[in-house]
């Protein structure tokens, strides 16, 4: 049975304080108590296969309670995801499941990018509520309700709904989030207000670029070789998680795979090689600095003025910025060129070094201890995709299956509702989800490459939009 506290004068102000349901920004969260320390539970990696099955078990039924929901699609992918993940909470028998329907995960895409998604395992920790009672599987509290099936948020209340009971565990379908975990929570209150990361029509790549099918080809005799900054920031000069060599290593990486040469490894559902275009240009390395400064390596993806003093004559250099001590729980996040002037200080790539080609595996080598932490993101293919964005590029699942609002701009990929975490067949849209795409949030090993689309719009909105940058970069094969 739904546990929420009644309050009558919060009952009767219920109407004026509901969410309106066509505000979708900011993320509406529940105001949990969170406690100073997260109880320890129990993780899948820790229990014996019998129970693994057992637990595979709650997770799939769980499951199968919002397949027959129409709009917990994401919420269904996401549990998928935590199941197989070592830090998944094994859920007791006798509990509330609190998740949130596709249109609050939409609101949430808005205010943070590119989610590091071994949160998620948290996040349903914090979401699962024994017994039904007001304390979660990690140690929240429940927030006092607004009336009968409702929770007080954010931005006021918002209502829950039950999805019905399957191996002992009540799913709650939730028009505000419940359970975020703390570092998603931080950046969503507060990070500086970021521009909002959807197409819309008017902006001023589409006037400018418009559809990639209306874009002409890019002349075989042309390339473009970028020249390229990084700048790492580390909480002291001891902060050897990300060394130059690793950087080296990263931009020749990500010169691969602008070529269309990153590696595929087969899945079961391929008949074929992804589509891989060769986007014609690269990124020529021109200068490491490793600065050491606290409240950057730290705070870096909230409020990009802390990065601006290291990004000095931004016009004439693609800029890459790495947050080593991230308290914001993203894998990077970048203003598009055509939001700000080509010589704005906010012109660069923000990366976590959790996305950082080989930090899992040099973070091995330091410290001997297999950690289960940013392994899906260890070739570094979020340089690439946060390059994508610095291009102008949108994300895969820009608008949802919308047709009116043309998703990407790009008419050679698929659309897709929401985001994928893994690398298997869905077509949520009717088609088969575009997973092997830079511009979605695969694991590494799932990613492949850009399209033609994606070429075309790529070079047109670095020509209108970073035009210094661009005339210096043009060469001829």
């Amino acid at each position: 049975m739904l546990w929420l506290r009644a309050d009558l004068a919060d009952a009767l102000s219920f109407a004026t304080l509901l969410q309106d349901e066509d505000d979708d920004v900011p993320t509406n969260q529940a105001l949990h108590v969170r406690p100073e320390r997260h109880r320890a539970y129990r993780r899948v990696a820790e229990v014996e296969s019998a129970e693994v099955l057992e637990h595979q078990e709650a997770y799939r039924r769980a499951g199968q309670l919002m397949d027959e929901a129409q709009n917990m699609y994401h919420s269904r992918h996401i549990l998928q995801f935590v199941m197989s993940h070592p830090e998944a909470p094994v859920l007791p028998s006798g509990g509330c499941l609190y998740l949130p329907n596709d249109k609050v995960w939409a609101s949430f895409y808005q205010r943070v990018e590119h989610p590091f998604p071994d949160l998620f395992a948290e996040m349903i920790a914090n979401s699962y509520y024994p017994s039904c009672n007001e304390t979660s599987l990690s140690g929240l509290e429940l927030p006092p309700s607004c009336g009968a099936s409702t929770m007080r948020g954010s931005r006021g209340c918002f209502e829950v709904r039950s999805l019905g009971s399957a191996t002992g565990i009540e799913v709650y379908e939730t028009t505000g989030h419940v359970g975020l975990p703390d570092k998603w929570s931080y950046h969503i209150e507060n990070a500086r207000p970021h521009q909002l990361r959807h197409a819309k029509e008017g902006d001023d790549s589409l006037s400018r670029c418009g559809m990639s099918d209306e874009l002409p080809e890019v002349a075989s005799t042309r390339r473009l070789e970028i020249p390229t900054r990084y700048i790492v920031c580390r909480k002291s000069d001891a902060d050897k998680s990300i060394t130059e060599e690793m950087v080296v290593e990263q931009n020749r990486w990500a010169n691969e795979a602008f070529k269309g040469d990153s590696p595929w490894e087969r899945m079961t559902f391929d008949t074929g090689h992804p589509v891989a275009a060769d986007m014609q240009m690269s990124f020529k390395l021109v200068n490491i600095s490793m600065v050491t400064d606290p409240d950057c390596a730290r705070f870096g993806f909230t409020n990009s003025a802390r990065l601006r003093s290291y990004n000095k004559d931004s016009a004439n250099y693609f800029t890459v910025v790495v947050i080593t001590n991230d308290a914001s729980g993203v894998l990077g996040q970048t203003e598009f060129p055509f939001d700000i002037k080509e010589d704005s200080l906010d012109q660069m790539v923000v990366v976590s070094s959790v996305g950082f080609r080989h930090f899992h595996t040099h973070k091995l080598e330091m410290i001997g201890v297999t950690t289960h932490s940013s392994s899906m993101y260890d070739e570094g293919d979020t340089v690439v995709h946060e390059t994508g964005h610095g291009l102008g590029l949108y994300h895969t699942f820009e608008g949802g299956c919308s047709a009116v609002r043309k998703g990407d701009r790009v008419e050679d990929t698929s659309p897709e509702k929401l985001p994928h975490y893994d690398c298997a067949v869905d077509n949520s849209c009717g088609v088969a989800d575009p997973v092997h795409n830079f511009m979605d949030y695969s694991p590494d090993t799932c990613m492949v490459g850009f399209t033609e689309g994606q070429k075309r719009r790529a070079w047109c909105v670095f020509e209108k939009h970073r035009p210094t940058l661009f005339q210096d970069s043009l060469k001829d094969k």
